[in-house]
């Protein structure tokens, strides 16, 4: 397979528990009826019958192993790719660039997936849209996600020159972090909320605007009050295709009504929150913004630098 100027870091094939299901497939559908056939036609001969089932047994092992070797899954230091062999005029192949990539996600969500030490690995290119890359069975499907991931997480310079795993891990990641200044993370954060479909503008709160909040604000409102703690805090406008909440965005026991702070998976810092600000604060805060709608609403992003 042609890589361009890719440098292959890390392959792989699907779980061999593959070849069992295609295996089946092929001789549960089309060669046990056919062993039923020859059993009669040889005036119901074992041996005759014996001699073909072995035979079948070979050529459907050897058939599916032939296009199972042929498939991969491959990550490189600029994409992750996925080809598939299942047949003499039947194949695919599905790739995603790194620079590209939004959300990450693995699931071992069946029995089998326990026992065999594998699972189903997902990307997408954005938050709001299905998985664009699937690639199902990978074995170790964990450490095949801590691999990705923390090749996505470098920048797209270190990526280039990248020649082995070997060097990835949380540490070198982390001093990757701290190399940034203020003002790079700030515009990198917030050149990403802008890229997202529902949101409109992104505005970088001040200290003084912290003041204003934390004067105004409700008192049950502990999400915006925890926002308010944090280095970054962005305020953004999103219009009525804002996604689903991460997490649960009110909590009641008893008589007692609390808002907590939510996570916000767009953004991937540390101890990242996201809070809803109430009436009073919203429209202080809509005066900051140049293009918000009478139906449009606020959030408060915020995050930690280290």
């Amino acid at each position: 397979m042609d890589q361009f100027n890719d440098k292959v870091l890390f392959q792989t094939r699907q779980h061999k528990i593959v070849l069992f299901f295609w295996f089946l497939r092929i001789f549960g559908v089309i060669w046990i009826p056919f062993l039923v056939i020859i059993y009669f036609i040889s005036s119901q001969n074992v041996i005759i019958s014996a001699i073909t089932f072995v035979v079948l047994v070979f050529l459907s092992f050897a058939w599916v192993y032939f296009f199972w070797s042929k498939s991969y899954f491959i990550i490189t230091n600029k994409k992750i790719a996925m080809n598939v062999r299942n047949g003499i005029f039947s194949k695919y192949h599905m790739n995603i660039y790194f620079k590209n990539i939004r959300d990450l996600a693995y699931s071992k969500n069946n029995i089998i997936h326990y026992i065999f030490n594998c699972g189903s690995f997902f990307a997408r290119s954005s938050a709001w849209s299905a998985w664009d890359f699937e690639a199902y069975f990978i074995p170790d499907v964990e450490k095949v996600y801590k691999i990705v991931n923390n090749i996505y997480l470098l920048s797209e310079e270190k990526r280039e020159v990248l020649d082995d795993i070997e060097h990835i891990d949380d540490l070198e990641i982390k001093k990757s972090y701290k190399k940034e200044t203020y003002e790079e993370i700030v515009e990198k954060e917030k050149q990403i909320l802008l890229w997202i479909q529902w949101v409109k503008e992104v505005v970088l709160l001040s200290d003084k605007d912290k003041v204003y909040i934390f004067e105004n604000e409700e008192d049950r409102n502990h999400w915006v009050y925890e926002s308010l703690k944090k280095k970054v805090l962005f305020a953004i406008t999103h219009d009525s295709t804002f996604r689903n909440p991460d997490e649960a965005i009110v909590y009641q026991k008893w008589e007692k009504v609390i808002f907590p702070t939510v996570k916000f998976h767009e953004i991937e810092r540390v101890w990242v929150v996201s809070s809803s600000p109430w009436l009073k604060v919203h429209d202080y805060l809509k005066q900051k913004f140049q293009n918000i709608d009478e139906y449009d609403a606020t959030i408060l992003v915020g995050f930690d630098l280290e």
